[in-house]
């Protein structure tokens, strides 16, 4: 059965195949606010191509998902975009906007997806904390907001993967099962080498390259703008 490595396993303090580009930024003590947005929109970038794709394969019939679970990612797939636009409009620049997705039956197999995704979602909650927590090291309230604003988005972007994805028989319990987040990572740039880590970023299987294919809807989506 394929299945993507948990977050919670994944060593991103001592992984040697690291690139350049994520791991310039690892272990930081103290990053730049143009470092940690860099790699937001990375991850924002991402997160809108692979929705993209995925919700690709549903139309393909090749990733069986019903109306519901489409209508969720198409939204979710908006508001990732909404993110990106802010942070690439503050200045941002992306490392990369090629992708790899490293297990073909990702966009085939909804139980395995949506447990991908909630394991994604936790790592970018992650990042926000890191990233408002540097920032406000830094005295930038203004920033900490956003972090904070984008950071709560994903959260209930999680609950909705694990929803499905208790649905499709992949995991069990509850879709909002926790008090507290999970503070992962201790700098912004360690969500970075996790993507890498997982084989998302520079890895060997199939490159998928931004925004992926279809149009953003923002059908049911408001709040475009922070």
């Amino acid at each position: 059965m394929s299945t993507i490595p948990q977050l919670e396993y994944v060593s991103v303090s001592t992984n040697d195949n690291l690139s350049n580009s994520a791991a310039m930024f690892q272990g930081a003590s103290c990053e730049t606010p143009q470092e940690i947005i860099n790699i937001a929109a990375t991850a924002e970038a991402f997160a809108v191509t692979l929705l993209g794709e995925a919700l690709a394969s549903s139309e393909r019939g090749e990733l069986p998902l019903n109306p519901e679970a489409v209508g969720t990612l198409r939204a979710a797939r908006a508001a990732e975009q909404a993110h990106f636009d802010v942070l690439t409009g503050a200045g941002a620049e992306p490392l990369t906007l090629t992708f790899t997705v490293p297990d073909p039956e990702l966009l085939a197999n909804p139980g395995l997806f949506f447990e991908t995704l909630v394991a994604l979602e936790e790592a970018f909650i992650a990042a926000y904390l890191a990233a408002a927590q540097q920032f406000a090291i830094q005295g930038n309230a203004e920033m900490v907001q956003l972090a904070l604003q984008i950071g709560a988005v994903e959260a209930e972007h999680r609950a909705g993967a694990r929803f499905f994805a208790i649905e499709a028989g992949a995991l069990s319990g509850v879709p909002n099962d926790v008090a507290f987040e999970k503070a992962l990572f201790g700098s912004v740039g360690e969500a970075a080498a996790a993507l890498e880590a997982l084989g998302f970023i520079g890895g060997s299987g199939t490159e998928i390259s931004y925004p992926g294919p279809g149009e953003i809807d923002t059908t049911g989506v408001s709040n475009l703008e922070p």
